[in-house]
């Protein structure tokens, strides 16, 4: 089903995997596991055409496996009345090591021309929705062509050697289907970029109270600076940004360089 075009950005970012531990898996293939927590937030009705929707998330052959074989974990954000879904998907809680852990999934909107958009927060403490107070990732719209691999720094949050839960929440407004397959937690991962991203780019000094450069690109197209909530408060094609506009806070760099797409996080002081 096609619905009418919307235009976004899917924010992701590679990181190296090799000489890791795997802590944490989780690939749907059993359906829903009965250990995760799913919270309908936004009370809506599905629309008749994803009526199949009967809980927030719900776990389904992957539409797009030749084989039928595959099973992913399924949201829709398509109601009538039309609005803004919040529907929570909460892992159980994951022990973390002492460094170098990463969070990595697989995502898909079902449809092209109107993608989903989602959040992956952590909570330190337990599943109650207001124990969700840090962002990990924001997806703004999650690729449609196949399901994409997503990976996240968990220990850049500074949750190294705690338990954790993470929680996808499709936040899209007026969309249509949403897949999350393959949830996975690594430690003593070597971070830094893979193969095939910008193996030598660097962002610095990060932390920083004025300007950041970024480095190991040859041709940038578009830089972009974003709140937590995904909105754009700074955009260039430079690779000197300005950033004393910016509150002290967190905040997420996405570069668009040499045909590659990176989101990585930046610290204003």
């Amino acid at each position: 089903m096609m619905k009418k075009a919307l235009l976004s950005l899917a924010l992701f970012c590679g990181y190296n995997t090799t000489a890791q531990i795997e802590i944490y898996s989780e690939d749907f293939q059993s359906m829903m596991p009965v250990d995760y927590t799913i919270v309908d937030n936004d009370g809506l009705t599905p629309n008749a055409a994803v009526s199949e929707y009967t809980e927030a998330w719900i776990a389904i052959p992957d539409f797009f496996d030749a084989g039928n074989s595959n099973v992913v974990a399924a949201s829709t954000s398509f109601f009538e009345p039309i609005g803004q879904a919040d529907r929570w998907m909460i892992t159980p809680g994951i022990t973390l090591g002492a460094y170098g852990n990463i969070a990595s999934w697989k995502g898909q909107s079902h449809d092209p021309s109107f993608p989903d958009g989602y959040y992956v927060l952590v909570s330190g403490t337990d599943t109650q929705l207001s124990s969700f107070t840090d962002t990990l990732a924001f997806i703004q719209s999650e690729i449609a062509d196949s399901l994409h691999y997503n990976e996240a720094n968990l220990s850049e949050l500074g949750f190294d050697n705690q338990t954790v839960h993470l929680a996808f929440v499709n936040r899209t407004n007026d969309g249509f289907k949403l897949y999350i397959d393959d949830i996975k937690v690594v430690a003593e991962d070597p971070v830094g970029l893979d193969d095939n991203s910008i193996v030598n780019i660097k962002v610095f000094p990060n932390p920083s109270t004025s300007t950041i450069n970024i480095t190991g690109v040859t041709s940038i197209e578009k830089i972009q600076i974003l709140d937590l909530t995904g909105k754009v408060l700074i955009e260039d094609n430079s690779s000197s940004l300005n950033i004393e506009s910016l509150e002290p806070g967190k905040y997420f760099i996405v570069i668009n360089a040499d045909n590659q797409l990176i989101q990585s996080s930046i610290v204003k002081l």
